[in-house]
């Protein structure tokens, strides 16, 4: 996708292609369809393509589940919400790591019409505590082992609400006073009955971000949102799995889940566009570097979404060779800038035949509105975030003054198009801040672009406080 800058006074060509400027805002040269469909419906309208295929294994027992055995207990822990007496917009919080099970509790939580709410399996009592009454959860599910820490902290808020644990290591018992997950997806309803009146405007999803400043709040993502983004990712010029000899790749990407999956670039990048890709996801419940190494080994990795500590993971592991490239096309890198001696080093150990992509986006924005392309002459360049995806736009503006500006001139960046949040959940005041007329928001992130339409992200206009890896753009 080449970012056009529109005038109605001049015409101009860019690497043989016509562009026209108006105005000074940007926007994605190519501006696509978004198909009318629930989250789930878009996960699963392939499912007969792969449905005896792995979906997710774990790294470290091997436990895992076909794309049919997913589907399936995602319908059981739908009917299972259902019977228990969830209704629409009641919200189900998950606190679990990265597990072959979690997305059988996301997308059976949104196919029963309520909205799921990520923790992160390290938060204090009191992080918990606050994200649950924040949200109003009306369910826990967590680990065998995070049961205690969990009905704790419900009993010190007086929160009076069940828990699902799932065991993870095969050798443990359900705690007595919770409610076993294996007993709930066990049942398959060959065919799950909506009982809700559903719109693709539902809120589905309430991750927690600090956004441009400030203590997190919940941010409401719909059906809307998420299927936008997602149907962004795969037009031809961005995809960053597509083979680029077959358009139908002929083998399954296998891609590790290193990312958080309450994060929302591990959700998002990782999760939904593996599982609408029919890809086989490694999942590992808590990453080291020894764990990186014998995921290599023994996974035919084709593709990485990582972040900057995990590229120096990468080049600091000596046990980590070439031979560990050699079936990886992309590894895409974000979450924060990658440096530039970064990009050389993790080049040469990888070899010029893996992609290495950055992109840009925030927990606000579903995630993804900037990807670095092979696929378009502009789409690769040093130190940038790339160019914007399909039905995007974003414009520079003076953060004193709010006057917009033109190319190569640093103001803030502030971004309109689908993947674009509902707003932030109870909060509105912050969406006041965050919101400019028409439905742009402010990302809080100094940048510019150039006369290509590529993006450089310069600074932030807020200083962040970063707490521990949660920190969510």
């Amino acid at each position: 996708m080449l970012a056009t800058v529109r005038n109605p006074k001049m015409w101009k060509t860019l690497t043989g292609r016509r562009i026209f400027v108006f105005s000074r805002k940007l926007h994605s040269l190519k501006t696509i369809e978004i198909p009318n469909l629930y989250l789930d419906e878009m996960i699963w309208r392939n499912l007969d393509k792969w449905s005896n295929k792995t979906a997710t294994v774990c790294a470290e027992t091997n436990r895992s589940y076909t794309y049919q055995e997913l589907y399936n207990k995602s319908n059981s822990i739908a009917s299972f919400l259902h019977k228990f007496g969830m209704v629409k917009d009641d919200t189900v919080a998950i606190m679990l790591p990265n597990i072959p099970e979690y997305p059988i509790v996301f997308l059976g939580a949104v196919q029963a019409g309520v909205q799921v709410t990520p923790l992160n399996p390290s938060f204090t009592p009191g992080e918990i505590s606050k994200q649950l009454l924040q949200t109003n959860s009306k369910m826990v599910f967590c680990t065998n082992e995070k049961y205690i820490t969990v009905l704790k902290t419900l009993q010190s808020a007086k929160l009076y609400v069940p828990i699902v644990t799932i065991n993870t290591q095969n050798d443990t018992s359900p705690p007595n006073d919770s409610i076993d997950f294996d007993d709930i997806a066990q049942t398959s309803p060959s065919n799950f009955q909506q009982v809700f009146q559903r719109d693709v405007n539902d809120t589905i999803v309430i991750p927690f971000s600090s956004g441009t400043g400030g203590h997190p709040k919940g941010v409401e993502l719909t059906h809307r949102n998420l299927v936008s983004n997602l149907h962004q990712m795969c037009v031809h010029e961005y995809d960053l799995l597509l083979s680029e000899a077959d358009d139908l790749c002929p083998e399954q990407n296998v891609m590790p889940f290193i990312l958080p999956m309450y994060h929302i670039y591990g959700m998002t990048m990782i999760m939904l566009q593996g599982l609408l890709r029919g890809c086989k996801l490694v999942t590992v419940p808590k990453l080291t570097s020894t764990m990186l190494v014998n995921v290599l080994d023994n996974f035919r990795t084709t593709a990485l979404f990582i972040v900057p500590p995990i590229v120096e993971m990468l080049l600091s592991n000596s046990h980590i060779k070439r031979s560990h490239f050699m079936k990886i096309k992309t590894i895409m890198s974000g979450g924060a800038p990658l440096g530039i001696l970064q990009l050389k080093r993790l080049r040469e150990k990888a070899g010029m035949d893996v992609n290495i992509f950055q992109g840009y986006g925030m927990t606000e924005t579903s995630p993804l509105t900037h990807i670095q392309t092979t696929r378009i002459n502009v789409g690769m360049k040093l130190g940038g975030i790339g160019l914007l995806l399909p039905s995007t736009e974003a414009k520079i503006i003076l953060p004193e003054s709010g006057k917009q500006v033109g190319s190569n001139e640093v103001g803030e960046i502030v971004l309109r198009g689908p993947q674009i949040m509902k707003g932030y959940y109870k909060n509105e005041m912050a969406n006041q801040e965050v919101f400019m007329s028409d439905g742009w928001l402010k990302t809080g992130d100094l940048g510019c672009y150039d006369d290509d339409g590529h993006f450089f992200i310069t600074g932030r206009r807020k200083e962040l406080i970063k707490v521990k890896m949660a920190k969510t753009h």
